[in-house]
């Protein structure tokens, strides 16, 4: 597979015949913040992305300009009802449930990634909030977390008010800061010759923002420090969930995909930490951001 990446467009190139890839339909996935797009021409799959609008009007003029080379939309995702009601007249459309469309779709990369089928895998889906999928002959929903990309921009919010202006521009604050400087490490607490806890170990919170007490000033606290904090201990929660169910599940394989994870580096390292402490894989696939478009694309189609 070779991905090309153009402004807000990704191609990913179809050079095996045996890809069976739809040419007359539209895979939409609407989720609470983003909307994803994934159609084919040629040997190409498209991709595209923007925010979901309380008005869906990238997606109306998006299937205006293509009306006449679709006849079919697959719509997936929390937020596409709507839409799939407005075009079942002019369109043939289908509803398909998020948890097939999105699973569908991480074995469709997965196996362009990995040239094999996907192995029994807990998939997990960052967005808004989190999902967690048990995927092994069959696909099983086996819950989530509130905690997730809207927890996180809630938070945002609250804490620095009109001062960031959106999530990229959290993720480079983040990127700049050191946690440690006001979460409580594990290793803040048991003396460095204390054999009762390994050097791993050290490197977990014991306690988020926990150096920011009645003995500091918060003033001194460091917006940077400060949101790579909320990022470490969103990871943190939702990494050990994951770990938790991949084990009781007796599954070694951890996917973690969804628009979180968007040049989110601190969360992947999170979750990595987490996932070598359990002795587990963890994996993020490229473009696993829109794994429910994809999956929507292709749905009902055999490859």
């Amino acid at each position: 597979m070779i991905i090309i990446s153009e402004q807000n467009t990704i191609k990913i190139q179809l050079k095996d015949t045996r890809d069976k890839i739809p040419t007359d339909t539209i895979g939409i996935d609407i989720g609470q913040s983003l909307t994803k797009i994934a159609y084919s021409i040629g040997n190409e799959i498209i991709l595209t992305m923007n925010p979901t609008s309380s008005d869906f009007s990238e997606i109306n003029e998006f299937i205006e300009l293509n009306k006449y080379r679709y006849n079919k939309i697959n719509f997936t995702g929390g937020k596409a009802f709507v839409q799939y009601k407005k075009y079942s007249n002019e369109f043939e459309t289908n509803l398909i449930n998020e948890f097939d469309a999105n699973i569908g779709g991480v074995e469709f990369l997965y196996e362009y990634n990995k040239s094999k089928p996907l192995p029994p895998s807990i998939i997990v889906t960052l967005g808004t909030g989190t999902s967690i999928i048990l995927k092994t002959d069959g696909i099983t929903h086996l819950g989530g977390s509130a905690m997730g990309g809207g927890f996180f921009m809630g938070l945002i919010r609250l804490i620095f008010q009109e001062s960031i202006a959106d999530y990229s521009e959290a993720i480079n604050y983040a990127s700049k800061g050191n946690r440690y400087q006001v979460d409580l490490k594990v290793g803040d607490i048991y003396n460095i010759e204390d054999n009762r806890v390994d050097k791993l170990f050290r490197a977990f919170t014991a306690a988020a923002l926990g150096k920011i007490n009645k003995n500091n000033d918060v003033n001194t606290a460091k917006k940077e420090d400060i949101i790579l904090s909320l990022i470490g201990s969103i990871g943190e929660n939702i990494g050990t969930i994951a770990t938790l169910m991949a084990e009781n599940h007796e599954v070694k394989n951890i996917i973690f995909c969804g628009g979180f994870l968007i040049g989110n580096k601190p969360l992947k390292q999170t979750l990595s930490l987490l996932c070598k402490y359990k002795r587990l894989k963890p994996m993020f696939l490229d473009n696993s951001v829109f794994a429910g478009a994809i999956g929507a694309l292709e749905f009902n189609t055999n490859r």
